[in-house]
């Protein structure tokens, strides 16, 4: 790939509270194939020294140009506050603790320039040090954005895509960037939008490496493995906004859909709501009315009201 396709890339490498790793994730994004591209290292007002590992490396290597919030604004925050930053066609939106094979631009790139109508590219995850790969079967390079979103976006509470994209920046302002109300999770609700009107390019190759850790002293909410009424809230939350959007509610398919969604919400919770009592979660219990969407069929808010009152003061010690 030639250098005047390097120079169409703006890298957007959100970062917060990750000082052990960032170093290594920032050297694998330097070692591209590719040259021109530009590297901008957005960081959320990290506490723990990432911020100040950023500077030294920016001392080191003047590709890096590092910029800070100027509040913790989040991940989608920080992610508008980043592409904020360049003009550039192709954003590449990375984070803080993933290892990226050093053909990754350019591959990406490559499907973009093939497909102009593509809105953004992504691939397979592999796990780092693991030969562990998060795969699904995919049709093709060139995806057919609403059978993305109907057979995967739509389809799960999982998304397939993890985070980490090259966006199209055209399509990328056309829909507003990230929602950040959406907060963590707000990536989803941006795939949905592109795919719900573009195509979607593919690159069948595990080319990403994450890393599943996170310090100690990192918000819950982001940890790998860690549940919460929040984050369901959150699924819910953009599952209900990008279905309200695609379906026609003045069609009898699009309100069957749509009631097919409030069910499929209703009995989710209803399943979590089950496994707090079957484990003795009382404080899943007491929390649960975070949970609560104006998407709850009623027999949900009975169901989470008798478990309030009426069980949860005979469950015992809360198992761990």
């Amino acid at each position: 790939m030639n250098q005047s396709v390097g120079e169409k890339i703006a890298v957007c490498l959100l970062t917060y509270n990750h000082v052990d790793v960032v170093e290594s994730t920032i050297r694998s994004i330097l070692n591209q194939t590719v040259t021109g591209y530009e590297v901008i290292v957005s960081d959320d007002c990290s506490t723990d020294g990432t911020w100040e590992r950023i500077q030294i490396l920016a001392a080191e290597d003047k590709r890096i140009r590092p910029i800070r919030t100027p509040h913790n604004m989040g991940m989608a925050g920080n992610a508008n506050h980043a592409v904020a930053q360049t003009d550039r066609p192709y954003i590449a939106l990375l984070h803080h603790d993933d290892i990226y094979h050093k053909d990754l631009l350019e591959k990406w790139a490559s499907v973009l320039e093939r497909n102009p109508d593509a809105a953004f590219v992504f691939n397979p995850y592999g796990v780092f040090e693991s030969d562990f790969v998060y795969q699904e079967s995919m049709p093709g390079e060139c995806i057919d954005g609403k059978w993305l979103l109907n057979n995967h976006l739509f389809a799960r509470w999982g998304c397939v895509v993890r985070g980490t994209a090259m966006i199209r920046r055209n399509a990328w302002v056309q829909v507003g960037g990230m929602r950040e109300q959406f907060g963590l999770l707000a990536d989803i609700d941006l795939w949905m939008r592109l795919a719900m009107r573009w195509p979607v390019g593919y690159v069948a190759e595990p080319i990403i490496a994450i890393r599943h850790q996170r310090p100690s002293y990192y918000p819950d909410i982001y940890k790998y493995g860690c549940w919460s009424w929040q984050r369901q809230r959150y699924l819910y939350e953009i599952h209900a906004s990008n279905r309200l959007e695609y379906f026609d509610l003045n069609t009898i398919t699009g309100r069957l859909s749509w009631w097919k969604f409030r069910s499929w919400l209703s009995l989710e919770t209803a399943k979590w709501l089950t496994y707090a009592v079957l484990r003795k979660k009382r404080s899943m219990i007491e929390s649960s009315r975070q949970s609560e969407t104006i998407y709850d069929f009623w027999f949900l808010n009975l169901y989470r009201y008798v478990l309030r009152k009426v069980l949860r003061p005979r469950i015992g010690i809360e198992q761990k």
